[in-house]
């Protein structure tokens, strides 16, 4: 069921930002006003848990791109009611050209009333969803992709309410790991988890954006699959109504978020050897993605079986054309020519496929950290004839 709340509209419009009347501030629900001061920017990353002020600075191999952007603040915010009993529900179409799908971090705006942590209240709170699959009017999300409760997060200078005094924060959470999350249909939400001091409303709430534009008619479907309405959960999981909040100067009901991917970043994988004195031991790998399996196998020269073989991934290639001559860091009395260079990245046993045939899978994990890193592998083997070192490869990570 849609239903149109142009009456809160022009109730919250209304509404001063520090303050409303007594019969304002006993009600439950949906409620909605204007917000015109600047929004401050801060930066949650969770794999430390630490918050900071601003955008964070970090030196990176790789980028991210924004496949998903909804951040065209409306001046609007909305709440309903808290203490976990209501949840909000955005649909929208993500893929905006990115193919690695692999979600590192998002950015969204939001207001709060909850005393700050610094100052010894709780903070503010959310629980947030994120679904594959998900489609307006209460299309139930085939996928879960993350869904995680943020606690602690920037508040306000007193313990407040909707009605009273409150703050609004840009803020950007970056994950732990990188989240796989599909093109397509999706879905975000907002669960009210917090209660501010009116006893009723959640103490923290979304910063509601435009649809298409803030400046066009109600019921618009954006570039992004996006409509101009939001489905409400109350309690979550039941679906009480599909609501819009909307008047004749714009469309503004959609919540905040912006998805940020990992940039497609293509991997390489060159096998090269010494130019005229090669090994004889050869060494081939598959592609490094992230997150993927790595397989790297040598095989033994011709008349030699192994009986042990060890991966080696250092940082860079030797560039001489036939390497250096070993050891170190050869066994004493090893053969061969040493291709590759730079601090031991990782140093897997092979295990045996074969009398000739050695060969390791390690899992790439997936961290941002570790896309477009460039390595340089070989193998030292063991068997017939003693102790040796095998062709090489090279390569960088990628996303595909």
């Amino acid at each position: 069921m849609m239903v149109p709340k142009k009456s809160l509209i022009l109730a919250g419009a209304a509404l001063a930002m520090f303050g409303a009347s007594a019969s304002a501030q006993s009600q439950s629900g949906k409620v909605f006003a204007r917000y015109n001061k600047p929004l401050k920017s801060r930066t949650l990353d969770l794999a430390t848990g630490t918050i900071t002020r601003g955008p964070a600075v970090n030196n990176r191999t790789a980028t991210t791109v924004v496949d998903f952007n909804n951040n065209d603040l409306g001046g609007f915010v909305g709440v309903d009611t808290g203490n976990g009993f209501c949840e909000w529900f955005d649909s929208a179409v993500k893929g905006q050209g990115n193919n690695s799908d692999l979600m590192n971090d998002v950015v969204f705006a939001f207001c709060s009333a909850m005393l700050y942590t610094a100052s010894g209240g709780p903070g503010s709170s959310v629980k947030l969803g994120f679904y594959e699959g998900y489609t307006l009017f209460g299309g139930a999300p085939s996928t879960a992709v993350a869904v995680f409760t943020l606690t602690g997060l920037p508040g306000n200078s007193a313990s407040s309410s909707f009605f009273g005094g409150f703050n609004c924060y840009f803020i950007r959470i970056i994950f732990a790991g990188l989240i796989s999350f599909a093109d397509g249909p999706i879905g975000y939400s907002w669960k009210f988890v917090d209660v501010g001091t009116d006893g009723v409303l959640g103490g923290t709430w979304p910063f509601l954006s435009c649809v298409v534009s803030c400046s066009g008619a109600i019921l618009q479907v954006d570039g992004q699959g996006m409509t101009d309405a939001i489905d409400e959960y109350c309690p979550p999981g039941s679906l009480r109504a599909t609501f819009t909040f909307g008047t004749t100067s714009g469309s503004f009901t959609s919540m905040s978020m912006d998805v940020r991917e990992v940039a497609d970043t293509a991997t390489t994988n060159v096998n090269y050897n010494a130019a005229t004195t090669p090994n004889a031991d050869t060494l081939t790998a598959t592609a490094a993605n992230v997150p993927s399996a790595w397989t790297a196998t040598v095989v033994a020269g011709p008349g030699r079986t192994l009986s042990s073989a060890t991966c080696l991934v250092r940082t860079t290639r030797v560039p001489l054309p036939n390497g250096v001559q070993g050891p170190p860091p050869l066994p004493t009395g090893a053969n061969g020519r040493i291709l590759i260079s730079g601090p031991l990245l990782a140093n897997p046993s092979m295990a045996a496929v074969n009398a000739t045939t050695r060969a390791t899978t390690q899992i790439i994990p997936a961290s941002f950290g570790l896309v477009c890193v460039h390595f340089a592998a070989q193998a030292t083997t063991v068997g017939t004839g003693g102790a040796r070192v095998s062709s090489a490869v090279e390569g960088t990570t990628g996303t595909f």
